[in-house]
């Protein structure tokens, strides 16, 4: 009988132990629903935000913009990466531009973008200089504002972080990002 429960306690020991191998890894996954390659180690989304997006804090004198995505968690924001980028809502020239970001809309004052990162949220804080409330960031610019959000993982972020994430054409072409049409 005892050489019967040690057969069994190895042969479990086997189950485990066969169970618990990772074996190579399998091909590239199909586009996703997005358009974009089949890679879980990046996401990206493209936010176009009207006036009524925006709020106004009181307390702390900035217009803010909450988004929510699940695929924001511990991880993401403690290893990976988690990059911003707004499209320069001027028509002197196009371009993407990575907060945090500081604006000159006029020679009266600055305005400042910043983001916070929290469990499966991100929000973007617009402090003007003058921590006076003028008016909402879509209204004084006349246009809906676009900002794209990118989600890199911990093991793909740290292939990259020599190279120059703040650039978005750059991002896009290392991590094969397909923008929306």
């Amino acid at each position: 009988m005892k050489t019967l429960k040690s057969y069994a306690l190895i042969f479990v020991m086997a189950l485990f132990t066969i169970a618990s191998c990772e074996g190579p890894r399998g091909p590239q996954g199909p586009p996703g629903h997005d358009g974009m390659d089949g890679n879980a180690n990046v996401q990206s989304a493209t936010v176009e935000t009207v006036a009524a997006d925006w709020g106004w804090d009181d307390n702390s004198c900035n217009w803010y913009l909450d988004l929510e995505w699940d695929a924001i968690d511990l991880d993401m924001v403690d290893y990976g990466a988690v990059l911003v980028y707004m499209e320069n809502p001027s028509d002197n020239f196009y371009g993407w531009h990575q907060l945090p970001l500081t604006l000159y809309p006029n020679d009266q004052y600055s305005a400042s973008l910043e983001t916070i990162y929290y469990d499966y949220a991100l929000t973007i804080f617009w402090t003007n200089s003058d921590l006076q409330k003028h008016q909402n960031p879509c209204d004084f610019y006349g246009t809906d504002l676009t900002f794209k959000v990118v989600l890199i993982d911990a093991s793909l972020y740290a292939q990259y972080q020599n190279e120059n994430l703040s650039d978005y054409e750059t991002v896009k072409k290392l991590l094969n990002i397909q923008d929306e049409k």
